[in-house]
């Protein structure tokens, strides 16, 4: 059996190769994902149609850069950044053909079948609002 983290960089190849059915087959079927808005997507299926699809069709050419991987037993904590153009919608807010370079933090957590069984994202949605030009940061937060 692969590793928890070995899991977790094949979820991210998967995302950057738009292996959809690969990443599919690394949740357990009742997974939970909370993104960084605080919304749940039950079941591979969901984080897949709903999340990383979600990403793909914002950002074409989106892709997970930098990695590392920390390995905690049954718990897997990932830091990259998420790089691409924005040429699709980002749920209602519309392409504005800008890159953007974002860190993020994943948390992955899984069951003893090696698969992903929960997990969380976070990373600052004004960051990357304001990298895409939807908003400004405030002046006393620019530096």
């Amino acid at each position: 059996m692969a590793s928890n983290v070995e899991a977790i960089k094949a979820q991210h190849g998967a995302f950057n190769d738009r292996d959809w059915e690969g990443m599919r087959e690394l949740f357990a079927d009742d997974c939970v994902f909370v993104d960084a808005r605080g919304r749940r997507h039950g079941g591979p299926d969901e984080f897949v149609e709903n999340y990383s699809k979600g990403w793909a069709t914002a950002f074409s050419d989106g892709q997970i850069s930098k990695p590392t991987y920390y390995d905690a037993g049954d718990t897997v904590v990932t830091e990259f950044i998420g790089r691409g153009t924005n040429d699709g919608p980002l749920g209602p807010l519309p392409a504005t053909g800008r890159s953007v370079e974002l860190p993020y933090v994943e948390i992955y957590h899984f069951n003893s079948d090696g698969k992903i069984v929960g997990g969380r994202a976070y990373f600052d949605q004004l960051d990357l609002v304001t990298q895409l030009g939807h908003a400004e940061a405030p002046a006393e937060l620019a530096g």
